[in-house]
């Protein structure tokens, strides 16, 4: 009867250890892929675009994006995560290449700014590396 009962014990602990919680397998490329194809270009693009507005947003309340154009710039946020374009223009200082063309498009969101007095640059911003 001991023994019975030793290895019903056994038997329970054995069951107990492997009925822990099991978490889910980190997701891999194929799971991954399989989300992406089921969207569509045009739905994957337009959270794109909103993701990139939420981020400029949350940018401009920490104080890190001051562009110059009416619409902001997704160069500066792409490339920099910063913009301080408008700083720069007033300053009679190159902007980013898409800055520079929303001026000449007329675009420009800078009082007292001609678009002929604006400079292009393919430079990085200053003191961002």
């Amino acid at each position: 009867m001991k023994q019975f009962l030793v290895v019903v014990i056994i038997a329970l602990f054995g069951i107990s250890c492997g009925q822990q919680e099991r978490k889910a397998a980190p997701p891999t490329q194929e799971t991954i892929a399989g989300k992406a194809e089921e969207k569509s270009s045009t739905t994957l693009i337009s959270e794109a675009k909103e993701n990139l507005a939420a981020a400029k947003s949350k940018l401009e309340q920490d104080g890190k994006y001051d562009c110059c154009l009416r619409e902001p710039c997704n160069h500066c946020a792409l490339a920099e995560s910063t913009c301080t374009c408008s700083q720069e223009v007033k300053h009679g200082e190159a902007v980013c290449n898409e800055c520079y063309a929303g001026w000449q498009e007329g675009k420009g969101d800078v009082p007292n700014i001609k678009k002929e007095n604006v400079k292009a640059d393919f430079m990085e911003h200053a003191g961002i590396k």
